[in-house]
């Protein structure tokens, strides 16, 4: 299906589509005119006037002019040319030699001031006199420097310049813009207090931002820095040929977003889709996940702050909301379209949900991790339980199962990374239900390695489990839970299989367990804590009740 197929069929009609991508066209040409003009730093001119020919050589070879940020425009020998040469171009920089005929460097000075251009000047001269560098200075210049030329000082005197003309330059492009529409959008989201002795109805009309409705839409790119990338720049000269050039909207930087107005305001769910289809293609090559918030429509221009306020709050919740849409107010929350039905308890507790995790891991039943995963995350949700928490809770509930696995499991896995790697992944995941399902692969693929499917039945799985974790705090109930049945349903089971009941079947297998132990030289309190008795005394009678003998005079007749 091809794109623009693609598009009507999603919802969007052809006469939007046409004209949506007649902007879009005028935003690549005027990337491609960005990009034409070549790097992010600002060239400016420079004349180097001196009557000397091979200093005038000598000064343009002796400088990196292009990675200072200039570019040589002309030189002249005298104040006349230089003049004559600053009536077709004024040039930004001019390097000036004090001693020259006809018109010397304190005269052209002099006239350049008079004719009110905003040129800076160094001055160069081969007399160390204080009465020329205090008459230099009389006419505003930026340094006064001796011949020879030294090379470092006239680099650092040229950066400092050229930081000071960019200042100028912005300080005069934000005085062209003020009283504009982004400006009045800027000032109004800020609070700024030059709207304090202004109607902001008359504002609006004479900015012609007169409209019936207005609603804020914030757009940010998790992990690029909006004020250095410049895909992000050239994300929003896109967007302001494809909402602003044709008065569909106000588009502006706030920090950290980007800001689009609307004139033309969201009306349910398949305007936000529409909408976010279109910033996609307008974001072009960025490849981070793009987050987008509405707030509420409103109907007066000194409304906007509650609408930017609304997306703001919704973007600092995107963790809780499914990605690839645009947020707002009517917008489900991931695990809180319906509240949850779980009844166990023992969900809320971090120790009992990871002794949970890694049991299904270790019997296999990779079936069952997803659902126990998302109904953790369902109740933390509806518990209100925040971002950072969440994480926390699943970082330490894969952390648990990867501490108490085999090793040879983990790679068994082919999970391209160590669980370390895995481990730090957990905090890049940006929503919710990428956070479970980015844990839930990896305890699947874990539960799949370590599925024995060998077994003929559950019976001969059960049993393998007890035999390999007897020394620990085995419950027929939490087993239960692990193979999905009722314990009173799992216990008739076991009896039937084994001919035993599951506590007296657990017990023969740590006595067995003893016995090896006890013949090797251990301690009886050892062997006890190692079987999984933590009362001795405990141990030693469940021993003579099954062997007729104590541990102590089994220990001694192994060793006769």
């Amino acid at each position: 299906m091809g794109s623009a197929t693609c598009m009507i069929a999603c919802g969007l009609p052809m006469a939007r589509l046409r004209g949506f991508q007649l902007r879009v066209m005028r935003a690549k040409e005027q990337q491609l005119h960005f990009a034409y003009r070549g790097g992010t730093r600002t060239m400016f001119t420079v004349m180097i006037v001196d009557d000397e020919p091979k200093l005038r050589l000598g000064l343009q070879t002796l400088i990196p002019w292009q990675e200072l940020g200039y570019e040589i425009m002309g030189t002249a020998a005298n104040g006349n040319e230089a003049l004559r040469s600053g009536e077709e171009q004024i040039p930004d920089v001019m390097l000036v030699d004090i001693r020259m005929p006809g018109m010397d460097g304190l005269q052209l000075l002099q006239e350049v001031r008079r004719r009110g251009w905003s040129t800076h000047a160094i001055v160069l001269s081969g007399y160390a006199d204080f009465e020329y560098a205090r008459q230099a200075l009389e006419y505003g210049v930026e340094g006064y420097l001796l011949k020879p030329v030294n090379k470092a000082e006239l680099t650092a005197l040229l950066q400092k310049i050229h930081e000071l003309i960019s200042a100028e330059r912005l300080e005069k492009r934000v005085q062209q813009e003020a009283k504009s529409q982004e400006w009045a959008v800027y000032s109004l989201l800020s609070g700024s207090p030059n709207l304090a002795n202004a109607s902001i109805d008359e504002l609006a009309g004479s900015l012609d931002m007169d409209w019936p409705k207005y609603q804020i839409v914030l757009i940010a790119f998790s992990g690029l820095h909006p004020e250095e990338d410049e895909r992000i720049r050239s994300f929003r000269e896109r967007l302001i040929t494809a909402y602003a050039a044709d008065g569909q909207g106000i588009v502006l930087y706030f920090a950290p977003y980007t800001v689009l107005l609307l004139a033309n305001t969201l009306e349910g769910e398949l305007s936000r889709a529409n909408l976010y289809r279109e910033l996609q293609m307008l974001s072009g090559e960025i490849r981070i996940q793009m987050e987008v918030a509405a707030g509420e429509t409103v109907r007066e221009l000194h409304e906007i702050p509650a609408s930017f306020h609304t997306a703001r709050s919704l973007l600092k919740r995107s963790f809780f909301y499914d990605k690839g849409r645009v947020l707002s107010l009517e917008t489900p929350e991931s695990y809180r379209r319906a509240a949850s039905n779980s009844k166990d308890t023992s969900l809320l507790d971090d120790e009992a949900v990871a002794f949970r995790l890694y049991y299904l891991v270790d019997v296999g039943n990779a079936e069952a991790v997803h659902s126990l995963l998302d109904e953790v995350a369902r109740l933390m949700a509806v518990n209100g339980n925040g971002e950072t928490e969440i994480r926390e809770h699943f970082f330490y509930l894969a952390n648990e199962t990867l501490r108490k696995i085999p090793p040879r499991l983990w790679s068994e896995t082919i999970y391209p990374g160590e669980p370390a790697q895995f481990l730090a992944g957990i905090y890049s995941q940006r929503f919710i239900r990428d956070l479970v399902d980015y844990v839930t692969t990896v305890m699947e693929r874990l539960a799949h390695c370590a599925d024995y499917t060998s077994r003929d039945n559950e019976m001969k799985r059960l049993l393998d489990f007890i035999e390999r974790h007897h020394p620990e705090n085995l419950r027929l109930e939490r087993l239960a839970g692990l193979f999905n049945y009722s314990s009173s349903y799992l216990g008739q089971l076991f009896k039937n299989h084994t001919g035993e009941y599951f506590n007296a079947y657990l017990d023969r297998v740590r006595i067995g367990k003893a016995k090896e132990l006890l013949s090797q030289g251990w301690k009886v309190y050892e062997v006890a804590e190692k079987v999984g008795y933590s009362n001795a005394n405990y141990f030693h009678n469940k021993f003579k009740k099954l062997e007729g003998q104590s541990p102590s005079a089994y220990q001694k007749k192994c060793e006769r």
